[in-house]
């Protein structure tokens, strides 16, 4: 079983999965793709982990809470 990555190479791969994002978004999906593998090959979990960030984030209340300096 190959080691765990550290925490540099995760933040790596994590970073290379969000540029993917970007790639999709600008309809260049080969491209993506190629980031997506990268970032598998130095960490499995990075993409996935990616993933539950998204849907947590869009699950979450945006709204500023009273008295916040975003609070109108």
């Amino acid at each position: 079983m190959a080691d765990k990555p550290s925490g540099q190479e995760h933040d790596k791969a994590r970073d290379l999965v969000e540029d993917a994002l970007g790639k999709y978004a600008e309809d260049k999906p080969r491209e993506a793709e190629k980031l997506i593998d990268k970032a598998q090959a130095i960490d499995p979990t990075a993409a996935s982990e990616v993933v539950a960030d998204l849907d947590e984030d869009a699950g979450s209340d945006h709204t500023p809470q009273a008295g916040s300096p975003r609070a109108g």
